[in-house]
């Protein structure tokens, strides 16, 4: 059960976290709207963010805990000098391809926009590579250290580590806009990477987790390269759907490119509020199960982590679908950004909802493939589900004519077959039955709390009382409506917020 309090642990520094995140959106929609300008941004940040999600959420925290777990438990002096040589090595690598994609950073905007070529906004994208993608570096640095507490149980700081990012691209656009135009952002990107880096340092070191970087090489590199190289591309394969949205996108009406970004970052509270944290404390507890070879503790905590995948993801889809609208029109609507510019994020918004419990779901398989030395089964199901998503994509998005929503929902398409390989090929066992009565209860609370919301619109004087309201009603009511069914992984929850009150 201990990965459960770590993971509210770490939804509660992400949620701070986010809540920035959202004024951050707002106040850069403010000073620069969507246009080809904020395309151009969006694109360079793309390479470097992309890659964030390789190094900082996925394929090397599934290759680096589970071997660090086991190293400890041999020396923890052996699992420093382990750590040490890593650390070394995985800079180098990340120094390589900075140094490359800077060199080669027109060519890159030409492969993953094509469309700017006609559009001309290519070379001012490849000037904005340049000067953000050494973020790469900073937060590689920011990852590697943030796994290295995970394996404490110290997740808070980790978790709440963007919100630098964030104030730092508010702090950007408020003051610098005006003298460095869309360049302001790019600076800004490059100070919330050192910030994030910074502020895990006295963590770390009042932990004795420092280290002296050294080249020698530790036994256990070559098995860390042997699982990190399908790891890394488990998860590749997986962020390239959002490189494929983007190629399409560039073929779109200006601002689509802007519509998606912002369609996906809300659509991202739930992922990297919960879902992210979940899949990274369930990473460490398997890992400590199988290590200690108590597989029945395994299954366990493997059936809850979907439970309470389905009871966040089940009223998060429903809420952004039938209060998308609204939520976007407080955030976003205002100076540069239009009216019209929150109708299409809110099309792209409503595609990407829609696979939030596919999502959801391959985060717990994933983490139980990666705990067990598996990294190929994962890097198959992201493949499939990747193919998946562009033939639905080219399917939506040119022969439907949907756009944005095609796109967006094209990727939900690809999450859905992912999971669905992922329980194809997982053997040991789950509670199936546990799994879908708990599934059925949050439907139940689910539609309760659409019509209550529904309800509220029609009664609520204005958008803001509807969206503060919306939330607050909705989720009581899905909350109250689960405690009612006794639904498993609400109980759960609530026992755990009782023990901490009870603690204070």
């Amino acid at each position: 059960m201990n990965f459960i309090k770590n993971t509210v642990v770490f939804s509660i520094a992400t949620f701070i976290s986010r809540i920035l995140g959202y004024l951050r959106d707002a106040v850069v929609a403010y000073y620069f709207g969507s246009n080809q300008l904020t395309d151009a941004f969006y694109v360079a940040w793309r390479l470097p963010n992309t890659l964030r999600q390789l190094v900082a959420e996925g394929s090397f925290n599934a290759a680096f805990i589970p071997i660090y777990t086991q190293e400890y438990q041999k020396s923890p002096q052996n699992a420093k000098e382990y750590a040490a040589s890593l650390f070394s090595y995985y800079t180098i690598v990340l120094s390589v391809i900075t140094v490359f994609v800077v060199i080669f950073a027109e060519g890159f905007v030409k492969i993953i926009a094509p469309g700017f070529s006609e559009k001309g906004n290519l070379k001012l994208t490849a000037e904005l590579v340049r000067i953000v993608f050494p973020y790469l570096i900073l937060i590689g640095w920011t990852s590697f250290f943030m796994a290295l507490l995970n394996t404490k149980d110290r997740f808070f700081i980790p978790g709440v580590a963007p919100a630098l990012l964030n104030l730092s691209f508010i702090f950007s656009s408020v003051f610098l806009s005006s003298y460095m135009g869309i360049y302001a952002l790019a600076v800004g990107a490059l100070l919330g990477g050192l910030l994030q880096f910074l502020l895990q340092m006295p963590q770390t070191y009042k932990e004795g987790l420092l280290f002296k970087p050294t080249l020698k090489k530790h036994p256990q590199i070559k098995t860390t390269l042997k699982k990190i190289i399908p790891a890394f591309a488990s998860f590749g394969i997986s962020q390239f759907s959002f490189v494929i949205d983007t190629i399409l996108a560039s073929f779109l009406y200006a601002g689509a490119i802007t519509y998606l970004y912002y369609g996906n970052r809300i659509f991202q509270l739930p992922l990297g509020l919960f879902i992210i944290g979940l899949g990274n404390a369930l990473l460490v507890s398997l890992s400590k199960h199988y290590a200690e070879k108590n597989f029945q503790a395994f299954s366990k905590d493997l059936t809850l982590s979907f439970k309470m995948s389905i009871f966040v993801s089940l009223p998060a889809m429903a809420g952004m679908i039938f209060l998308g609208k609204e939520i976007i029109d407080v955030l976003l609507v205002r100076g540069a950004f239009t009216a019209n510019d929150a109708v299409l994020t809110y099309y792209a918004l409503v595609g990407y909802a829609l696979g939030l419990l596919g999502y959801a779901f391959t985060r717990p398989f994933k983490s139980a493939f990666f705990a067990m030395g598996d990294t190929k089964t994962p890097l198959l199901s992201t493949a499939v589900g990747l193919l998946a998503s562009i033939l639905m994509a080219l399917l939506f998005t040119f022969v439907f004519k949907w756009e944005v929503f095609g796109l967006a929902l094209a990727s939900s398409f690809g999450a859905y077959v992912n999971s669905i390989y992922l329980y194809i090929k997982y053997t040991y066992p789950v509670d199936l039955k546990s799994v879908f009565i708990s599934l059925l209860k949050n439907l139940f609370s689910t539609t309760t709390m659409v019509l209550t919301i529904e309800v509220l619109k029609v009664f609520s004087p204005n958008i803001f009382l509807t969206v503060f309201f919306g939330i607050l009603i909705g989720a009581l009511t899905f909350i109250t409506s689960n405690l009612i069914l006794k639904e498993d992984s609400t109980i759960l929850f609530f026992n755990l917020i009782k023990k901490k009150l009870n603690r204070i």
